[in-house]
C-alpha cells in the first residue's frame, strides 16, 4: 500500500545533516508495522516522508500505484537512458548495465540533461503522480503532541477538516464526530475546549480526528511519548482496537509491549536505514543485527 523507495533526507544549508541514507520499506494493506530505533535514527523523519510533511532529498514514496514525491530519475532506467550523460558514457563504455550502475553510484546526472531526458521524467510524473492533498485524505496522521486547535471545541476540531475539504456537509461531519466521540467515551466532552482535557483524552481525540476523514492508513509518530504513564494505556487500547478492525497502521513508538502484541512486522532503524525487520517473535527473541541487540538490551 505504501512503498518507500531508497529515500534520502538531508537537512541544513549545505545538506550536511544526513538523517535518511537510503531507507526502503513496503507496507501492505491491512498490515500493522511498528518502527523502533535509537534517537536520531530517522524513524520520525521516514514516517513524515510518507505523507510529505518532509519531502525526500532523493527517492520516492508511493501510495498504492500513485507517486507522492517528485520522480527520482535514479529509480527509472528509461529516464537515465534518455540523459545526455548516459549517451556519452555509453558511447565510451559500451555496457548499458555498467553505465547505469556508475551513474547511480556516483550521482552523475546533472540538472539539465537535454530535452529527451526532461520529457521522459515528465512522462513518469504525468502517468503516476498524485496531488499530495488528495493522498493525505487517505492517510491519517497522529503526532507526539496532539496539535488540536485550542480555540475550537472538541467537536469543532473533529468537524473542521471534513467540512473545509468539502468531504462532508456540516451535518454529516457532526454526525460522524458524535459517533467517534461516543466510541471513545468522550461524548460528554464534545463542547469542551482542549485545555480542559487530560493528555490521554487529547490524544484519543487527535486519533479520532484523523479517523473522521475515513483514512485507509494511519501513521502514528510516538503517540504516547508525551503522556504521563497512567494515560498511556487508554491511548494504546484505542490503537489496538483500530488494529483489530484491520486498519493499516505504521507506528513509531518505544512501547515494546504494543509492538509484540499488535505488530505484524517490526522494523529497526539505525543510521538512516532499516537495519533489520521481522515478525515480533523473531525480532525480539532472535535479533541478528548487533546494534539491534544492543538497543534491545538497553530498553528491555
Amino acid at each position: 500500500m505504501i512503498s518507500v523507495k531508497n529515500v534520502y533526507k538531508y537537512f541544513g544549508k549545505d545538506q550536511e545533516i544526513k538523517v535518511l541514507t537510503g531507507a526502503s520499506c513496503e507496507i501492505k494493506r491491512g498490515e500493522k508495522v511498528v518502527i523502533i530505533g535509537p534517537s536520531g535514527s530517522g524513524k520520525s523523519t521516514m514516517l513524515r516522508c510518507m505523507n510529505l510533511l518532509e519531502e525526500p532529498t532523493y527517492g520516492e514514496v508511493w501510495l498504492e500505484d500513485k507517486l507522492l514525491t517528485p520522480a527520482d530519475p535514479y529509480l527509472h532506467f528509461d529516464v537515465i537512458r534518455a540523459s545526455e550523460t548516459y549517451k556519452k558514457m555509453l558511447a565510451e563504455n559500451g555496457s548499458d548495465e555498467a553505465v547505469i550502475a556508475e551513474i547511480k553510484e556516483k550521482d552523475l546526472l546533472r540538472k539539465h540533461e537535454g530535452k529527451e531526458y526532461a520529457k521522459a521524467l515528465k512522462a513518469v510524473e504525468d502517468q503516476y503522480r498524485i496531488d499530495i492533498n488528495l493522498a493525505r485524505q487517505r492517510m491519517g496522521m497522529v503526532f507526539q503532541h496532539f496539535n488540536l486547535f485550542n480555540n475550537l471545541t472538541v467537536i469543532q476540531n473533529l468537524m473542521l477538516a471534513p467540512v473545509q475539504l468539502k468531504l462532508m456537509t456540516k451535518e454529516e461531519a457532526e454526525q460522524k464526530a458524535v459517533q467517534l466521540l461516543d466510541r471513545i467515551g468522550l461524548l460528554d466532552k464534545r463542547d469542551e475546549y482542549p485545555s480542559k482535557l487530560s493528555g490521554g483524552q487529547k490524544q484519543r481525540v487527535a486519533i479520532i480526528r484523523a479517523l473522521a476523514m475515513n483514512p485507509q492508513v494511519m501513521l502514528f509518530d510516538e503517540p504516547t511519548s508525551a503522556l504521563d504513564p497512567e494515560m498511556v494505556g487508554e491511548v494504546l487500547e484505542l490503537m489496538k482496537e483500530l488494529a483489530n478492525e484491520g486498519m493499516t497502521m505504521v507506528v513509531v513508538t518505544h512501547e515494546m509491549g504494543f509492538a509484540r502484541e499488535v505488530a505484524d512486522r517490526v522494523l529497526f532503524m539505525c543510521d538512516g536505514v532499516i537495519a533489520e525487520e521481522a515478525a515480533p517473535e523473531e525480532f525480539f527473541s532472535n535479533p541478528k543485527n548487533p546494534r539491534l541487540r544492543q538497543f534491545l538490551q538497553a530498553i528491555l
